[in-house]
């Protein structure tokens, strides 16, 4: 009898401790995540905290086109309702095959397992296998007709650009998978016409691929040609055609080659610990098009590149601003790289240089970069690149005059307008957010390099003495005249034997 009711009560015992065996238990698997690897939810809404920020808060929603569940069904967006069926119909007159119920049966298993469950509550199955599947079809057909030209997207200027930003909002995204299945029905097994297509879509925003001709360049090319027009001209004609038959031909046989070789989505997400089997790297989906931007345009971290902040640390303070880092002889450079947010500085003796990824600045710049916070605080990543980015550029950018300066150094590349409305688009996101410690290092050498006395001395003299050629000329002159004095007073006082 008494060891029935031992039994008994250990039995309540375990049921009621139960949820400390969930803690241990959701610990355990804590543990076994990968740094930087995404741990919230896949498709989270924007944290109320971001959108409590009056300035900010238009720069979440959708402004012409929904897609998904959160933003489905209001009325400033129906018109684009119409059209995601025209693009969707002509994204299956263009597939080879038909599409079956199986696929579609598919498509809303895969939505019902990312989406929460409040966020499609309020729609029945049918509701949410069309909605997925004229969503995926317009984002596809959208990114085909875009990479074409824009002749056959039937939309203004206007709506092509707020549709590109739409897509690129947090509440705003598909499952990648959804886009998989269809892209693989439309492309078959090979998707690398897919892939460059979604790459180029992703090209278009934030970085800067093209690298500018340098200045001395362009003058030094400027100044041959005039020397040699005289010679050249006779052979213009000559000259012309092997050069027009050289471009045809290495154009066909770059298209020949580009097309025989395999194009992925080249995006690095960080590896994880214990591969899984099946599981490789170039199998692995993004959770949505922000993630693949994210990790394509953003996320760089190596420990070659940075010392891992701990958790919860705080930023440094950068002290300077561009104009007052250029008057102690730091260089501004443009770093061209995959992500805007891999900033190097390397000191020397007399001078210092901080190179910084182009960044392309227009009116959905602030929209994307708010939302790429909110995704990559909702996903809980150990590294906040992005915000930490915006409170480094906020540290570098006082007023219209830092913009300038990074502007004229080929790092600020402005559609904006004015240098005060990019000054003031860094200093507003930069009180809204909170800084980390992913550039402490950075800011510490420059800090350094600020304060050292000998450095700001050798920059002063420069700017006194060779800032210009007449400076030069003048300084030059004067060390000569002072030279052949002391070589006469040398001579004088010590006449030769």
């Amino acid at each position: 009898m008494s060891e029935t009711v031992n039994n008994d009560t250990r039995s309540a015992s375990s049921t009621n401790y139960e949820w400390l065996i969930e803690i241990m238990n959701a610990d355990a698997e804590e543990t076994t995540r990968d740094d930087n690897q995404r741990k919230g939810p896949d498709f989270p809404m924007v944290p109320p905290t971001f959108r409590d920020i009056q300035q900010n808060r238009d720069c979440y929603d959708p402004l012409v086109v929904s897609i998904g569940p959160y933003h489905h069904g209001k009325e400033k967006l129906q018109e684009m309702e119409k059209l995601k069926v025209t693009y969707a119909s002509q994204f299956v007159k263009d597939t080879k095959t038909t599409f079956a119920e199986i696929e579609v049966e598919a498509v809303l298993s895969i939505a019902k397992n990312c989406y929460p469950e409040d966020a499609i509550r309020n729609f029945n199955d049918k509701q949410l296998a069309k909605m997925m599947f004229i969503d995926g079809c317009f984002i596809l057909q959208f990114m085909h007709c875009l990479n074409g030209g824009n002749g056959d997207l039937k939309m203004s200027d206007q709506q092509i650009f707020h549709v590109k930003r739409d897509l690129l909002l947090l509440e705003n995204q598909l499952p990648f998978a959804v886009l998989h299945s269809l892209r693989t029905k439309r492309y078959g097994h090979n998707l690398s016409d897919s892939n460059e297509i979604i790459n180029n879509f992703i090209s278009l925003h934030i970085r800067s691929s093209s690298k500018p001709i340098p200045t001395w360049v362009r003058i030094a090319l400027t100044s041959l040609g005039l020397v040699m027009i005289p010679i050249i001209l006779p052979l213009y004609f000559v000259i012309t055609c092997c050069v027009c038959l050289c471009y045809c031909l290495s154009n066909h046989w770059a298209t020949h080659l580009q097309r025989e070789q395999s194009v992925s989505l080249d995006w690095s997400p960080p590896p994880p610990r214990e591969e899984k089997s099946g599981t490789g790297d170039d199998e692995r989906l993004p959770a949505h098009l922000l993630e693949l931007l994210y990790y394509k345009s953003m996320y760089h971290y190596s420990q070659s590149n940075h010392k891992k902040a701990a958790k919860g640390s705080r930023g440094h303070c950068l002290y300077y601003s561009a104009k007052s880092l250029i008057k102690v002889g730091i260089l501004f450079w443009p770093r061209w790289t995959g992500a805007i947010t891999d900033v190097k500085f390397k000191s020397s003796a007399f001078w210092g240089t901080l190179k910084v990824p182009p960044i392309i600045i227009d009116e959905s710049t602030k929209s994307l970069l708010l939302n790429l916070v909110a995704y990559e605080t909702s996903a809980a990543l150990d590294q906040l690149w992005v915000s930490s980015y915006i409170c480094f550029m906020d540290s570098l950018i006082d007023d219209a005059k830092d913009v300038e300066e990074l502007r004229s150094n080929g790092i600020i590349i402005n559609y904006l307008g004015a240098d005060r409305k990019v000054a003031n688009l860094f200093n507003d996101m930069g009180r809204s957010i909170h800084d980390t410690a992913a550039y402490n290092d950075i800011k510490m050498e420059i800090n350094k390099q600020c304060e050292s006395t000998l450095k700001r001395w050798v920059y002063e003299s420069k700017i006194t003495y060779f800032s210009n050629p007449w400076t030069i000329i003048t300084v030059l002159a004067a060390s000569f005249g002072l030279a052949l004095t002391a070589t006469q007073t040398y001579y004088t006082r010590y006449p030769p034997v």
